[in-house]
């Protein structure tokens, strides 16, 4: 599995890198947006993990090259889960509100994929049929 994990918190991405490489695979990082648009450009990745608050570029941008390269999006937000904005709630693949554990982000992790692979084979026919 490959990550892409964006956040502006130099410190947070070297943590997350570290125990997500160790738990799931490898691990790209990014702090701004200019950052995440040129590794999503030259790079495929499985998944995506993005602070809402990344700088330079806006987060609904980024979500919505992602999705252009089919890669699930989960957004990492301050706000209370319950906050969520009408406009976001079509665009990220899933939602994490800080803070939260290791254990909870690989979970989410997990799920979305999970999610994304089963939404991809209920269109596909098998040679039974």
């Amino acid at each position: 599995m490959k990550i892409l994990f964006a956040a502006p918190d130099r410190d947070l991405l070297e943590c997350y890198k570290q125990l997500l490489e160790t738990g799931l695979g490898e691990t790209v990082t990014a702090f701004d947006g200019t950052q995440v648009l040129a590794l999503l450009a030259t790079e495929d990745f499985d998944i995506l993990i993005l602070d809402r608050k990344i700088p330079r570029v806006d987060h609904k941008v980024i979500t919505e090259r992602a999705n252009a390269k089919n890669v699930p999006v989960v957004v990492l937000t301050d706000e209370p889960a319950g906050a969520r904005r009408r406009e976001e709630e079509s665009l990220p693949n899933g939602r994490m509100s800080y803070p939260f554990t290791f254990a909870e982000i690989k979970k989410t992790i997990l799920d979305t994929l999970e999610k994304r692979g089963t939404e991809e084979r209920k269109g596909q026919v098998s040679e039974d049929e």
